[in-house]
């Protein structure tokens, strides 16, 4: 194989494929034509002279061949992505692609003034933002910053908290006069909205300053796997949820929502700006961060 029959981009573009587990799934997640993928692994496995993947019904599963060439393919990867950091890094001053994922209710409440703000002060950032209920990896999917409930488990990402918030109950405001809201028992009576996500509990601990507790455990009306969606559920006049009051207290103050339990709280979430190793010191990144906690702050100043 000559040095001049493929590139480090034909690997880069592999170790995706792989990463991914088929050539849709690549595309869709990278942003990358499906035929540039295609054709960047059959010029690999025409160089190799047989089949770099099996194509299965669960995927592309590499074959042996395969296995011998990603390792490479993967440090090539590896390779560009630390490149592409050093050379945003050493621009200076924010430009260039910015690639967040977040919640819809985080993008909403959190992400999107900030977005705007970014959008505002540094003209050259390009903003790409991705909507996902349970948080990606950010170093396997290439992105710059991701927002997850809790501090990532994987040691080797970088986190900043953003927020400590404590859930409260809140229902639709026109179901207030038809229940007791200091009551639990005729709270559960609204129907419970829970919501489906890792560190967000089914079963409801609430607690009074004065040390009274009462668990909340009834059926639930409906499971939801985003927080908007309960949110949206609310609004249409149904049930009650447990949301952080940093998103529901806004809503509330603005009449949309109204608190069940009024001084009874759950427990507290923590929202964190996960990040690749290194990524805080690019400028874009660094700026957004900044811009983020500042709205954080104010988002907690309403509470």
């Amino acid at each position: 194989m000559a040095a001049r029959d493929f590139s480090v981009d034909d690997l880069r573009l592999l170790a995706l494929v792989a990463e991914a587990g088929s050539m849709n799934a690549a595309a869709k997640r990278f942003d990358i034509s499906k035929s540039v993928l295609s054709r960047a692994v059959s010029k690999l496995e025409g160089l190799v002279g047989g089949p770099l993947f099996d194509r299965t019904q669960k995927g592309m599963v590499p074959t042996e061949t395969g296995k011998v060439l990603l390792p490479v393919a993967k440090q090539a990867l590896s390779v560009v992505r630390d490149a592409e950091e050093a050379i945003r890094s050493a621009k200076g001053t924010p430009q260039g692609e910015l690639k967040i994922a977040c919640s819809a209710l985080s993008g909403q409440q959190l992400v999107a003034p900030a977005v705007a703000e970014m959008a505002r002060l540094y003209p050259k950032v390009e903003t790409t933002l991705r909507v996902s209920s349970r948080g990606p990896d950010p170093l396997a999917e290439d992105l710059d910053l991701v927002l997850r409930i809790g501090k990532p488990p994987e040691a080797y990402l970088a986190s900043r908290e953003l927020i400590a918030s404590r859930f409260a109950l809140y229902t639709f405001r026109s179901r207030a006069a038809e229940v007791d809201l200091n009551d639990p028992d005729s709270v559960e009576t609204l129907g419970r909205i829970v919501i489906a996500i890792d560190q967000v509990p089914e079963i409801w601990k609430i607690e009074h300053p004065d040390g009274r507790e009462k668990i909340l455990s009834s059926k639930p009306l409906v499971r939801v796997g985003d927080p908007t969606v309960a949110i949206g559920i609310l609004n249409a006049g149904s049930g009650v949820a447990l949301i952080p009051q940093v998103y529901g207290e806004p809503l509330a103050n603005a009449g949309a929502l109204v608190r069940a339990m009024p001084g009874w709280l759950g427990p507290t979430i923590e929202i964190h700006a996960a990040m690749p190793p290194r990524r805080a010191s690019v400028p874009a990144v660094a700026a957004f961060l900044d811009i983020l906690s500042h709205q954080a702050e104010r988002l907690q100043q309403m509470v």
